[in-house]
């Protein structure tokens, strides 16, 4: 009973450890991206980029 016990115990803690290793590892990725998107979007002088389309309409009309 009580060897049931400890594999039910170490089976839960090391399903934790591999979710939490996983979700962190995806966090690090994410945080990755946004430098590299943020890099390259500073090579544009223009901050706000809705200001480079023409929010009336189309100009072939």
């Amino acid at each position: 009973m009580m060897k049931r016990l400890n594999k039910l115990v170490l089976g839960i803690s090391f399903l934790f450890l591999v979710i939490s290793i996983t979700a962190g590892c995806g966090m690090g990725k994410e945080a990755e991206i946004k430098k590299s998107f943020e890099k390259t979007l500073s090579m544009y002088p223009i901050k706000n980029l809705e200001d480079l389309y023409d929010k009336e309409g189309y100009r072939d009309d």
